[in-house]
């Protein structure tokens, strides 16, 4: 009795005891910069009902906020921290994220279009992708085989909060998810 008890937990609860970190949402810590972001995960909407009182799970800040050096980033949902770094001064279109998940290359699949993205992670490369050239408003990921992603203003044509819509399979790191994080929110954003 008590194996089918504990298959029962592990059936219908096993996503949230995998540890595995679905987000739902980003948004400027402030109204009126882009430096620092908070993230919200699935497990922060669970246990608050009240939106205004939702605590962050997560951050990403750029790390020489004073410098006007938008190169750099630090990431951290809940354990998991990463960096976000440009390859080189020479290639500003050239992204890397390292984290607990290893290495994930960002770079535009087009040449000087900053609209598609190729993400990669591993074993896995995904392309992400502004959904219309002309509105950097909503952002998707093409190819579902490992599950949906996307992102999404809340507010049309405000950068400054963003809902995220993941429903990933588990084996997709929490650093190949910052990477589409950051590429909608960085190219989306002007840079205050």
């Amino acid at each position: 009795m008590r194996y089918l008890i504990l298959l029962f937990i592990l059936f219908f609860f096993g996503a949230p005891l995998s540890g595995q970190q679905w987000f739902v949402g980003i948004e400027t810590a402030w109204t009126d910069s882009f430096v620092e972001w908070r993230l919200y995960t699935e497990g922060a909407i669970e246990e608050e009902e009240d939106l205004d009182e939702l605590e962050a799970t997560g951050e990403l800040d750029l790390r020489w906020k004073n410098q006007d050096n938008w190169t750099e980033w630090d990431y951290e949902i809940n354990d998991e921290r990463g960096q976000i770094a440009q390859v080189s001064r020479n290639r500003p279109d050239q992204w890397e994220a390292r984290g607990d998940g290893g290495l994930v290359t960002m770079r535009p699949r087009w040449n000087n279009d900053l609209t598609e993205w190729k993400i990669t992670g591993g074993s896995v490369s995904f392309v992400f992708k502004s959904k219309w050239r002309n509105n950097l408003d909503e952002w998707i990921l093409v190819d579902d085989r490992y599950g949906h992603f996307s992102l999404q203003t809340a507010w049309e044509r405000d950068p400054r909060q963003w809902n995220i819509y993941d429903e990933l399979d588990e084996e997709i790191p929490v650093n190949i998810k910052m990477a589409m994080v950051f590429i909608a929110t960085f190219y989306s954003s002007p840079k205050i």
